[in-house]
């Protein structure tokens, strides 16, 4: 009977040292969780991530309602040039978005200042 008792004290201490490493590495080497505030989506306003861009619409990044902010760019436009995008792997310079059908050269003049790649 001793020896049994022996044995359990040994698994409680083990145990013990276990539950003792696991709270410490917890409290000492697992990072922080980070700031809810600071993930950016790009579903929401294209305000907040056109500041973080120098106020420009980036065509390879933009959301649908980020497109949309462009003067003369509906939804079924900013779609167009999403599924383009998707379509040939981004844009490799601004003036591909001419290639987008419903983009002409007139609606592209008036735009070309705010967008970027």
């Amino acid at each position: 009977m001793d020896e049994e008792r022996v044995h359990i004290r040994i698994l409680i201490g083990l145990a013990a040292v276990l539950a003792a490493l696991c709270i410490g590495y917890s409290l000492f080497f697992v990072p922080p969780v980070c700031d809810p505030a600071a993930v950016v989506t790009t579903d929401g306003p294209s305000a907040a991530l056109s500041e973080v861009y120098n106020g420009k619409v980036h065509l390879n990044s933009a959301s649908l309602s980020q497109l949309e902010s462009l003067k003369g760019v509906g939804s079924a436009l900013a779609k167009r040039i999403v599924a383009y995008r998707t379509a040939h792997g981004g844009f490799q310079s601004v003036e591909e978005l001419q290639n987008v059908k419903g983009i002409g050269e007139k609606l592209f003049s008036q735009i070309r200042d705010q967008i970027d790649l």
